[in-house]
């Protein structure tokens, strides 16, 4: 019996939500802000009509960054692992709002720039991403 990697998506989701309240440690909702998009009849138009608020839920991570050789750089990898939801595809072109609702943010929302999304998708289906920001 093949496995159904969207209820396993759903418990996932359910899981990582269940500990991403502000009172738990490292995790928390965060806003993705996808950018609006244009009118593809208007191609020489290039308004962009407003953003998309969607709220995932996180666990926070950072990372001391190590080169080639293992000796630390002073750098740190700022890592989000965040629900998996079809409508709400995190792409390195969109942005993230740390703490935040997607009922409460607004454009001037302190919004952090995605750096790389990493999804874990078995069998094609999206369970969970990371998603690494820019410092």
């Amino acid at each position: 019996m093949p496995e159904d990697w969207s209820a396993i998506a759903a418990e996932v989701a359910d899981a990582i939500s269940s500990v991403s309240d502000v009172s738990q440690p490292d995790g928390y909702p965060v806003t993705l802000r996808i950018p609006g998009a244009t009118d593809p009849d208007r191609p020489w138009d290039p308004t962009i009509g407003p953003p998309i608020y969607r709220t995932l839920y996180a666990v926070e991570g950072f990372q001391e960054i190590r080169d080639q050789s293992g000796t630390l750089i002073g750098q740190t990898r700022h890592t989000l692992t965040v629900t998996a939801d079809p409508e709400a595809v995190p792409m390195k072109s969109h942005q993230v709002a740390i703490n935040l609702k997607a009922e409460d943010a607004t454009e001037a929302s302190p919004w952090v720039e995605i750096a790389e999304v990493r999804p874990l998708s078995p069998a094609g289906v999206a369970v969970l991403y990371e998603i690494d920001l820019v410092n």
